[in-house]
């Protein structure tokens, strides 16, 4: 259950006294100093257990953000859970490698930026974390947005018969990892279809496996799907299917469809449109208007905007003649 909005609120209000700042801001430095391979004796006098006390706010920040976010504010709430993610990286990107508990807060940070809507952050923090079990590979895989592997990751759970188990933890694992492979699965249907039935059903799964992780006292596997639900979440409201049929008329025309598909099963898949992007589409796609200038940082997403802007002036009739400027290098 989520905590109740006020409480969750004043939760993140009493992470934000002094003392706990300036844990985080420890957090950031130590982090920032292990990156660039500095001595640890040469360290200043970081606080006794910073990590460890890093941790329990973060996990604290993200319950309230998360709590937010289910309760309908995502705005709100992502940028909690995008900042307890953030503390998460601090305290233990530096040992993923060397510590398997370091590699659990890993996947859980790479799975909030994600569910924050940090798509880029979330895409360059998973690498090398997924590798502890079957249901890890089928998020990074998802995150990564490598299809053909995450259909292998999804077949190695899904396809083979039902194993026998020896005791009540092996086969709650093994339910909350076929809830996981097949909620997986019903994203892409969505994702290449825009079948809304298939993420409802993909949620609904993942809720079940929430109460199975919670009645089977197993907080990481909770913790997974709990923020793997809030991510196909925000796949539903960021995905083409959802943004764009209001620009083009409901349902949308074919063209629109093929185009949303077409991107889906490209080589670099697209299965969601960017914060950027989305800003910029009410003007974009405003055919009132007679012009307008989008201003966005390198690799923000610009290309996508033009592509949508000349096929709602071919959607409307496919007659025109489009002139598209670019420039060969960069300015």
């Amino acid at each position: 259950m989520p905590i109740p909005l006020q409480q969750a609120r004043t939760l993140i209000t009493n992470l934000q006294i002094p003392q706990i700042e300036n844990l985080f801001a420890q957090a950031h430095a130590k982090h920032v100093l292990l990156e660039l391979g500095e001595e640890p004796g040469n360290f200043p006098a970081f606080a006794p257990k910073l990590e460890d006390k890093v941790t329990v706010a973060a996990y604290a920040l993200l319950a309230a953000g998360c709590s937010i976010i289910e309760q309908g504010d995502r705005a709100g709430g992502a940028t909690v859970v995008e900042r307890a993610a953030s503390l998460l990286l601090y305290a233990h990107g530096p040992t993923v490698q060397t510590l398997r508990e370091s590699g659990f807060h890993v996947l859980v940070a790479s799975m909030a930026f994600y569910a924050a809507g940090h798509y880029s952050r979330a895409f360059v923090t998973i690498r090398g974390v997924e590798e502890q079990t079957v249901a890890a590979r089928i998020v990074g895989a998802f995150i990564r947005k490598e299809i053909q592997l995450l259909i292998a990751n999804v077949n190695q759970v899904l396809l083979p018969e039902t194993p026998t188990f020896d005791d009540q933890v092996d086969l709650d694992e093994w339910a909350i990892a076929t809830a996981i492979a097949r909620a997986a699965a019903m994203a892409l249907d969505f994702a290449f279809a825009g079948d809304s039935d298939a993420l409802n059903e993909a949620k609904g799964q993942l809720a079940d496996a929430a109460i199975v992780a919670s009645n089977g006292s197993h907080p990481a596997w909770w913790w997974v799907v709990r923020l793997f639900r809030l991510m196909l979440g925000d796949l539903g409201e960021a995905s083409p299917w959802h943004v764009l049929p209001p620009f083009f008329g409901a349902p949308p025309p074919g063209e629109l469809g093929k185009y949303i598909s077409i991107c889906a099963f490209g080589r670099h898949p697209i299965m969601e449109l960017w914060s950027s992007q989305r800003a910029a589409l009410p003007l974009a796609l405003d055919a009132t208007n007679s012009g307008g200038v989008i201003n966005l940082r390198t690799s923000a997403g610009k290309t996508r905007v033009a592509e949508l802007a000349i096929l709602q002036a071919l959607n409307g009739d496919p007659t025109r003649r489009i002139l598209y400027l670019a420039p060969f290098r960069s300015l």
